[in-house]
């Protein structure tokens, strides 16, 4: 006579069990891509790493310069490390006020290659795939003239109505310091700026000062100052995304 075969119990599984088995293997994957994105800078699937790991970001900063390129300094003061600090202070001044924040660099380290172009085109891509509301990128200036001149200028497509609306708003800002003269909103269609000209977001260069003027280096290197220029970028910033929600 044939046995009957045993019929096999049939096992449950704990779904709780294989919900944690789930989040493991995405936080698994998303340090897996981090990882590439580091390692490999230029794979177009890590392209755009940094702007994924801030979800639904408002505002888009840009620390000018970095890493290879130190932009304009003056004596050992660098206006790479100058950016980075001030843009660092403006985020979180936004993130104190429920802004969410990314960055294209928050530190002297960069991903991309040590070239201008790859370098800028890589900033307006993590601007671009954001899905933010504007994209403000810091920097210092600098002019053939020497120390003698100072201020600060704000640069954007003034034709666009609202890249003139952001101008407006966070030089209406930083007038309110008095720390040097106000140079006014320039266009830069007059002097093309890669990371403005292919930005599809409403979008601004600030050029908060001069490192080579006296009075201008010492306001942007002083801390509690530093701090006082940031706080009234980011309530420009904040206005601005206020004026213009839906």
């Amino acid at each position: 006579m044939r046995r009957l075969a045993k019929k096999r119990k049939k096992k449950h599984r704990d779904p709780m069990k294989l919900l944690m088995i789930l989040c493991l293997e995405l936080i698994v994957v998303l340090v897996l891509l981090i990882l590439c994105a580091k390692v490999f800078p230029d794979n177009p699937i890590t392209r755009s790493i940094t702007s994924l790991i801030i979800e639904d970001p408002q505002v888009v900063l840009d620390a000018g310069h970095g890493g290879y390129d130190s932009g304009s300094n003056f004596g050992d003061i660098y206006e790479k490390n100058v950016t980075l600090a001030l843009t660092k202070k403006i985020g979180t001044a936004l993130e104190n006020k429920g802004i969410k924040v990314a960055y294209t660099r928050t530190s002297d380290e960069v991903s991309w290659p040590a070239d201008e172009v790859a370098d800028l085109t890589r900033r307006v891509e993590i601007s671009n795939t954001s899905h933010a509301k504007v994209f403000v990128s810091i920097h210092t200036n600098a002019s053939e003239l020497g120390s003698s001149v100072n201020g600060f200028e704000i640069w954007g497509k003034i034709k666009d109505t609202n890249v003139f609306e952001l101008s407006k708003q966070v030089m209406g800002q930083m007038e309110q310091l008095q720390y040097t003269q106000n140079r006014g909103i320039k266009d830069q269609d007059l002097a093309p700026l890669q990371v403005l000209q292919d930005n599809q977001l409403p979008a601004i260069l600030i050029e908060t000062g001069f490192l080579e003027n006296e009075n201008d280096r010492a306001y942007l290197t002083n801390e509690a100052s530093q701090q006082a220029l940031a706080d009234k970028i980011a309530q420009g910033i904040y206005n601005y995304i206020k004026q213009n929600e839906p």
